[in-house]
Parts: C-alpha cells; structure tokens; sequence
C-alpha cells in the first residue's frame, strides 16, 4: 500500500555574507576602542587581513582589484620576512622589507583613492579622506572611516 508521503520544507542552506546588510565590511562596525585593542593586541599586524578585507570590499565595488592585490602582495612580503635566515639573505631581507614599507603606504594610498571615487560617484559629492591621517594609520583609518551609502537603494524618497 502506498504510504502517505509528508512534505517536508526544503530547508535554505545557510548564506555566510562577506558584508553586512547595508553592503559594508564587517570590519567596518569596530568602534574606535575596539579598533584600539585589536591594533594592540596584534601589534598592528591584523592590519594585513584587515587590508586584504577593505580589499574584497573596494573589488566588489568598483570592480578594480588593484588594493586586494597590493595587500596580498603585502602579506606575501611579510610572510617573507618570518623565514629562517638560511633561507633568505639579510641583503634580501633588506629588499623585502623595503617593500613591505613601500606596499603598505601604497596600499593605503590605492584604497584611499579607491574610495573616495567610489563615494564621490555614488552620493555626487565629495567624500573626504585626510591624507595625512591615510599616511599615519593606514587601513586603519580607511576602515573606521567608511560608511553606508547616501541615499541608500531602499531609500524610496521624501514623505509627503
């Protein structure tokens, strides 16, 4: 005999979202303090993730990947420096950490610039970005510094 068949609701596997709601970086709703404390904590180096991740944010924005590659080529460079000193010669080591230096001023730069177009497009005003504050914090000051976009799409108009 045929036995009755229950439909069961097909569950919807579970999406993890690489930004929140409002099309923002994660990183993005760290406070100053917290921001503070994860600097300390790492000793600035969570700033290499955190670039990477502003990265992935400024490519699926404006579609141009060039801070995602710089700060991959950053850690890259960082990575470098860990190794044993059988493996690199100090003259290399000199090299790689002259580049590590000029990458994350670049870095900060390129995503500075980045973003400022980006906001300046989308809202039709200038979006300001210190570049002394750039140049002293780096992706640190990038990250604390933007926000949702105005209007936002939802935005449906005035009431009247």
């Amino acid at each position: 005999m045929n036995e009755p068949q229950t439909s069961q609701p097909q569950q919807q596997p579970r999406r993890i979202s690489l930004f929140d709601s409002d099309g923002l970086p994660w990183t993005a709703h760290l406070s100053l303090g917290w921001i503070l404390a994860v600097f300390t904590v790492t000793g600035g180096m969570a700033g290499i993730p955190i670039g990477i991740y502003l990265g992935l944010w400024i490519r699926a924005k404006t579609q141009s990947a060039l801070a995602l590659l710089i700060y991959i080529l950053l850690a890259g460079a960082c990575a470098t420096l860990f190794l044993p000193d059988s493996l690199i010669t100090p003259h290399r080591a000199d090299a790689v950490g002259l580049a590590v230096v000029v990458l994350w001023f670049a870095g900060a730069l390129i995503g500075r610039q980045q973003i400022v177009r980006y906001y300046t497009q989308r809202e039709g005003f200038k979006f300001r970005l210190t570049t002394a504050l750039t140049l002293l914090f780096g992706v640190w000051y990038l990250n604390y510094r933007i926000r949702p976009e105005f209007p936002n799409d939802s935005w449906a108009g005035p009431l009247v």
